[in-house]
């Protein structure tokens, strides 16, 4: 009866030592938001075709250089 409830022991710290590395071997809080963000400016992203992006880019481009004279086009 010992031998039986050793080896039940022994069972049981094996399934408890596994269930508690799993645990935090999982994603951590940071990368759950890292991955959060990169899925909503892929959501955001996927809105806009390709011509109104560089329509975007082109505007901010002309606001950002197009009025200081020290910057050459």
């Amino acid at each position: 009866m010992k031998q039986l409830q050793l080896v039940a022991l022994i069972a049981m710290a094996i399934c408890v030592g596994c269930e508690a590395t799993n645990q935090t071997a999982g994603m951590g809080n940071q990368e759950q938001k890292r991955l959060a963000q990169l899925q909503r400016q892929q959501q955001d992203l996927a809105q806009y075709d390709e011509s109104e992006q560089n329509l975007w880019n082109s505007q901010v481009d002309i606001l950002n250089r197009g009025t200081n004279p020290a910057i050459k086009y």
